[in-house]
């Protein structure tokens, strides 16, 4: 399976930068599910926030106190609430 090229970059378990968003899948305090091509990648926490959200470049930063990184493959099939 492709994968799509990505970065992220976590400072201090507050801050996630992560690149290639296609879409945010959902949000709230507790987890954050986005697709990045045929991976989602669930991020979750405590009072987590997306703080920046530019899926035109395909970049989101999530802030909080982030637990646990999480990718699956294939892609969501949920209703999408952000995307390009």
């Amino acid at each position: 399976m492709d994968t799509k090229k990505h970065t992220l970059f976590l400072d201090s378990r507050s801050v996630l930068n992560i690149t290639a968003v296609d879409e945010v899948v959902s949000f709230d305090e507790g987890l954050v599910t986005l697709s990045v091509g045929e991976t989602v990648v669930n991020i979750s926490g405590e009072e987590l926030s997306i703080k920046n959200l530019s899926l035109e470049n395909g970049e989101v930063t999530v802030n909080g106190k982030i637990g646990a990184i999480v990718y699956f493959d294939g892609s969501p099939r949920k209703k999408r609430l952000f995307g390009r």
